[in-house]
């Protein structure tokens, strides 16, 4: 007969808590494997969908708008409640546009991750309330932050019949400056069907982006958003 004796079976619970920890936690800063929640991280159609998370920014927002009116580009912008706020006439002017908009949270902090109840539901729920009051209709659309998810953010996106939007294609703009060398690399991995994720907080990205543009279209594919029906 085979025997465990009690402190090596303690220790293997334990050592197998840790690793289910770490597998949850992981998955719920992993919102492409849809472990949570199903967001949806492709288009129906062949076009490229340029998404813009954290606005709207007073001073890059403009430039942004600018260059993608210059370019004939449709896009979406993942924007946040305290900036909403602040800066309500450049909402307006990115529906006016032509643009999606979605909510990103109210305050875009790492803690949303722990918040749960009354208190998460409005963290998610304001700036959808905010989008909606400008554009007046329902607006749904919305993006966690950092993409974090879990099973208290999934309650509060399925009880409020939130559409959520992930990504298929990452740029890491906020954590390096794009170069040329990096436009050519995201140039070359975009494939049709493509949303990719940008900031348009960042500098160094509303810089890149009539270069991206062009590099994309250079490939055979247009720009396009999500349809009526997503």
């Amino acid at each position: 007969m085979f025997w465990v004796d009690a402190d090596d079976a303690f220790a293997y619970s334990m050592l197998s808590l840790a690793v289910l920890f770490v597998l949850v936690m992981s998955m719920s800063l992993m919102i492409r494997a849809n472990f949570f929640l199903t967001a949806r991280h492709r288009l129906d159609s062949d076009h490229v969908m340029l998404t813009f998370d954290d606005g709207p920014h007073p001073a890059l927002t403009p430039r942004t708008l600018d260059i993608l009116e210059e370019k004939g580009v449709k896009a979406m912008f993942f924007l946040i409640g305290k900036n909403i706020e602040q800066y309500p006439e450049l909402v307006e002017r990115i529906v006016r546009e032509g643009h999606l908009v979605g909510g990103h949270s109210y305050h875009h902090e790492w803690s949303i991750g722990f918040k749960t109840g009354r208190q998460l539901t409005q963290e998610l729920m304001q700036p959808q309330r905010q989008l909606s009051e400008i554009t007046g209709q329902d607006e749904r659309y919305f993006r966690p932050p950092f993409g974090v998810t879990n099973a208290h953010i999934a309650y509060a996106v399925q009880q409020n019949k939130l559409k959520t939007i992930g990504w298929s294609l990452r740029t890491y703009d906020t954590a390096a400056d794009f170069s040329t060398e990096k436009v050519a690399r995201i140039v070359k991995r975009a494939k049709p069907r493509d949303i990719v994720l940008l900031h348009e907080r960042m500098e160094s990205t509303v810089e890149a982006l009539p270069a991206l543009i062009d590099g994309i279209r250079q490939k055979g594919m247009e720009f396009g958003v999500l349809t009526a029906k997503s």
